[in-house]
This record gives structure tokens, sequence and C-alpha cells, in this order.
């Protein structure tokens, strides 16, 4: 390996790296370079700094709390490296292998440069430094029987770096087809928010005896109730009753005490189970075991993450030398398959597809719009990876209303469900907010069509209103399942969330009319916004978001207070207003579109400017 190779690809991804950001705007470009400098300034500052608060705290500390300590840290490792890897798909200019076997430089070569200068990330700059200095601090003070962990540091992060450089090459593979590139990194970013939103809903299902130490609580209020209410019957004399309310009182302390010891028992227990299974626990469960004067499990993890880390390099490898022979492009092809002919006997028709269905009551060119644009929203990865936020937000949520489904008063329940419908909503602001954003050179077919514009504005709204509806009526039925509503305040949810679609379509068109900006294809980023742009994007948002859900409360306002007033009781207030409003916003939604198209026709030039990047 020639190290003027080495210097010259390192030097090539920072160079990508830098280029990216400075795409991305001149603001972002800089606050990342201050960081990079930040972290390469304080890299030898951090190390000294981890070594002395490791030789002070170091011998104070328990075996188990090094494991909790080596956990925390790798962690916050992982969840760096794992955003610095999704940044990484992300990049429209990978530094490609295949790239350098058009240089002078050999198989070999080509590999070692290219994993070595995949090592400059940073997170492995941050956090190198933190656990090597770490690591002296417990060989300093704990002595010789602790110096199996800087061999435990460096397996562990060559099997870090291992594993990454193995799975990016295999992404490289699934990533040469633009469709599928985007929907690996649609894939890969799902699976990063539901994996960090894991603790989340542990913690949600109270595994930790939340709900019993809330019970006890209650418990021990009743029974002080029950006391006090016996006292001041006078059934028994005032030292009595200071000895009883004494007596409670220890005996609650007591279950308390014995409650934190089973508890902590059982994290421990839990810690040790996982850092067992998990290899990236290997290295704390091996630091624990050396701490405790046991080195058969630090021999063991030292060459269980070796191993993992030289069969995925080994692999890497082989991916190498097979890109070098050509082997991806030297398989012999299949045999043509031969044509085949439909039957002479057969009658049966093919049925119409999506984009050729006509949907009823509608003229041709709404049809046409509304299908299509649904079947883009299905189709695209951005557009399945924005829709995947209301969902996801739905089930942790979800999940704190199945926690609190007996404490919710009935009154409130409604708005609940009406909550469940503005997530929904927030969710989709990004699509249906710069709907033409995301058309990019197909906006020209808007523009050139002979359609009234405010049909293109209609068709727009239907595309995306299966969705929309689709996911309120999902909550709307959890809730119920969760949290019963009367009969009619369930009936009414129904229009109120039509109301609610009509009013946040006409905002959603307006803001699209008014602060279209360009998406670059397979991102979800825009592309170098102006800053009067988002400006006016973040004003609209706080100013007429607001006003149009808002009136859409009234219904349920005037039931809460005729009940408050004495004027009604039971009945379906709320059910009929919400009805009388649903059929007031129609008409309102009618008119208001015909205005907003002819807003679009004097716009869409420069709209057409901006969705297909000609501005610039």
């Amino acid at each position: 390996m020639n190290w003027q190779h080495l210097q010259a690809f390192v030097w090539l991804r920072w160079r990508l790296l830098a280029n990216e950001y400075r795409r991305a705007g001149a603001l972002n470009a800089l606050v990342m370079m201050v960081v990079m400098i930040g972290a390469l300034v304080t890299a030898i500052p951090a190390f000294i700094t981890c070594f002395i608060f490791g030789t002070y705290l170091i011998p104070r500390a328990t075996p188990i709390q090094l494991l909790y300590a080596w956990d925390g840290v790798i962690v916050a490792f992982l969840i760096t490296w794992s955003v610095g890897l999704l940044m990484e798909l992300q990049r429209s200019d990978p530094l490609s292998l295949s790239k350098f076997l058009h240089l002078p430089v050999s198989a070999n070569g080509a590999f070692l440069i290219n994993y070595l200068s995949s090592l400059m990330r940073l997170s492995l700059i941050l956090f190198a430094p933190v656990m090597f200095g770490f690591s002296l601090a417990l060989v300093y003070v704990k002595g010789i029987s602790l110096l199996p962990v800087l061999p435990l540091l460096a397996a562990f992060l060559l099997m870090i770096t291992a594993l990454t450089y193995q799975f990016q090459g295999w992404l490289a593979s699934l990533m040469s087809n633009p469709r599928r590139r985007r929907a690996v990194i649609m894939t890969a970013t799902t699976l990063f928010i539901l994996f960090f939103q894991l603790p989340n809903l542990i913690n949600l299902l109270s595994p930790w005896g939340v709900q019993q130490q809330a019970n006890r609580s209650a418990d021990l209020s009743k029974e002080l109730g029950k006391l006090d209410r016996s006292f001041k019957a006078k059934e028994f004399e005032a030292q009595e009753y200071l000895a009883r309310q004494v007596d409670v009182l220890k005996k609650h302390k007591l279950a308390n005490e014995q409650f934190s010891r089973e508890s902590k028992d059982l994290g421990e227990k839990t810690a040790r189970l996982l850092n067992m299974v998990l290899p990236v626990g290997w290295l704390p469960l091996g630091v624990m075991s050396a701490a405790e004067g046991r080195v058969l499990p630090s021999i063991l993890g030292l060459l269980g993450m070796t191993l993992i880390g030289a069969v995925s390099l080994w692999r890497a490898y082989r991916t190498t030398i097979s890109l070098y022979q050509g082997e991806p492009t030297n398989r012999k092809g299949r045999p043509a398959p031969e044509p085949t002919t439909a039957p002479l006997g057969s009658t049966r028709e093919r049925g119409p597809l999506l984009l050729e269905a006509r949907l009823p009551g509608l003229t041709e060119p709404v049809s046409a719009i509304a299908l299509g644009g649904f079947r883009s929203l299905l189709r695209s990865p951005e557009a399945k990876m924005v829709l995947l936020t209301p969902l996801i937000t739905g089930v942790i949520f979800g999940s704190m209303l199945w926690n609190q489904r007996h404490a919710t008063p009935e009154p409130f329940r409604p708005l609940i469900a009406i909550g469940g419908m503005l997530f929904v909503l927030l969710g989709m602001l990004q699509l249906a907010g710069n709907q033409f954003g995301f058309d990019r050179d197909g906006f020209r077919v808007f523009v050139l069509s002979a359609a009234p514009r405010r049909d293109i504005l209609f068709g727009k709204n239907l595309a995306f209103a299966p969705i929309t509806l689709g996911m309120s009526a999902i909550l709307l039925v959890a809730v119920q399942v969760l949290c019963p509503m009367r009969w009619d305040h369930f009936l009414a949810i129904v229009p109120q969330f039509i109301s609610m679609f009509l009013l946040f379509c006409l905002f959603t068109n307006l803001l699209s009319i008014y602060t279209p900006i360009y998406i670059a294809a397979g991102s979800l980023k825009p592309s170098s916004p102006k800053l009067s742009i988002v400006l006016l994007q973040l004003l609209m948002f706080m100013v007429f978001f607001p006003l149009t859900q808002a009136p859409t409360l009234l219904p349920l306002g005037a039931e809460a207070l005729s009940k408050f007033l004495g004027w009604t009781q039971n009945a379906p207030v709320f059910l009929v207003l919400a009805l009388a409003e649903c059929a007031v916003v129609i008409l309102f939604y009618r008119v208001a579109l015909g205005w907003l198209g002819r807003l679009f026709q004097t716009r869409e030039q420069l709209i057409l400017e901006t969705v297909t990047n000609r501005a610039r």
C-alpha cells in the first residue's frame, strides 16, 4: 500500500463530505466545519480529561457500575456512529470502490486504502480518545488485572468498523439502482427511528414496576384516609392514631425498600444477560469480569469480537477481489425465454389499470390527477418515509393512552381523537405543504395542461385523502377501543375529521403556491432554500394552521358550554353541530378552491422555475 495513495483518498473522503455540507447551505457547512475542527482540537484534551476523571471515580466504582458506565459510552458511540452511517447513505456522490480500480492501485491496496480511509469519521474522532482514556485509567487504578481492557477496546473497534465496511459494500451493490437506493435509505431510516423508539415503548409498558409502585402509593393513601376517618369518628384515641399511622408508614417504607432491592437485582441480571448475548456488550462484560478477577470472559469476548471483525473484513475483501475480476459483469446471461402467445380460445380481458380508472362524479382531469398523485405517493420511497411518521407517533401515543385509559374523563375523550387527527395532519404537512416540489420536472405537465387550475388543486387534495383519512380512521377506532366515547361523540368525529382535512387542504394549497421549494430526487431535504421562503413558511404555519383548525373545535365547545349552563345533559349537540359545520366547510372549500386556482395560475411560472431548479 502506497502512503501517498492513502493520504490522497483520505483527503478525497473529507472533500466529498465537505461538498455535501456545502450544498446543504453555507450556514450548515460552517457549523459542520466548526464541529469537525472542534472535534480534532479537543481529541487530546478529551483523552486527558477522561483519564483524570477515571482515576478519581474508578476506585469508588463497583464492577457492575463499571459495566453500566461502559454500556452508556458504547450506546452513545453507536448512536452517533449510526447517524453518520445514515448521512453516508444519503450522499449523492459516494466514494465507490470500483472507481479505485481505474487507478494504478492493486486490489489489496485498494481494499486497505478504502477501509482505512473509512475510519476517518466524526464519531470515531470524538469517542476513541474518550474510550482509550477510560481504559488507561482502569489499568492505572486497578493494576495489571485490567490490562485486557486495551485489546478488548481494539477488538471492539475492529468489529464495529469491519461490520460497517462490509455492510456498506453490500448496500453499494443494492443501491446501484436509483429506485432501490431510495428504498434502502427509507428502510434504513425507518429502522433507525424504530430502534431508538424501543426504550420509550418499553418504558410505556412499565416493565420496571412503575404501575406497582403507583398502586402501592394509592393503597397507602386509602389506608391513611381510612385511618383518618376512623379517628374523626372517635373510634380510638389520638395516641393510638399516631401509633397506627407510624406503623402504616413503616410498612410502606419497608415495602418500597424491598421493591427497590428486587428491581436492582432484576436490572443487574438483565444487564448481564444483554451484555452476554449482544456482541457490542462483550467489551463492558469483559471489563466487569476483569474487575471481578475473572479472566476467561474477557478472553472469550476478545476472541469473539476479533473473529467477527476478521470474518467481516475477509468477506469484504472477497467482494473487492470479485469486483476487481469483474465477476458481477462476467456472469453468463440466461438464455432468452421463448416468446409466449396467448391461447386462441382465451377470452379473458385485461382489467383496467388504476390510472385508467374514472372516479365517479368527478371530471376526467380531476380523476386522472387524483389517481396519479395517489400512485406516486404509494411508489415514492421518500413519501413512504414521511407517511411512517404518523404511524410511529400513533404507536407511541397509543401506548401512553393505554396506560392512562382509566384516568381520562369521558368528556375529554373526543379531544384525544381530535389530537390524533392533528398528529396525522402534521405528519402529512411536509408532503402536502410542498406538493409541487415533489413533482419536480413533472410539474411541466400541469403548466402545459388545459385543465382548470382549480381541478389540479382538487385532484392533488384528493390524492392525499385515502391515506390521511384512512390513518385517521385507524386512530379513531383505536381511541374508541382504548377509551370508549359516547356513541354520538364517536359518530360526530367523522364529520369533524372531514372538516379538519378540507381546511388543511386549503392551507397546504396556499402554502404550496406561495412557498414552493425544490426537493432533490430521492431525498427529503430542501435543496438550499431561500431564507425568505423558510421564514414565510414558518410564519404561515404559526398563523394560518391554527386559524384553519381552531373553528373545528366549536361544536364540541358548544356542547360543553350548553352542558355547563344546564341547557342540555346528554343531547347530541356535538353531532348535530359537527354535521352542520361540515356542510358549511364543504361549501367554503368549493368557493375558496376557485380563488386558489386563479392564484395558482398567476404564480405557476414562478413555481415551475423553483421546483425544476431553474431559479438558481
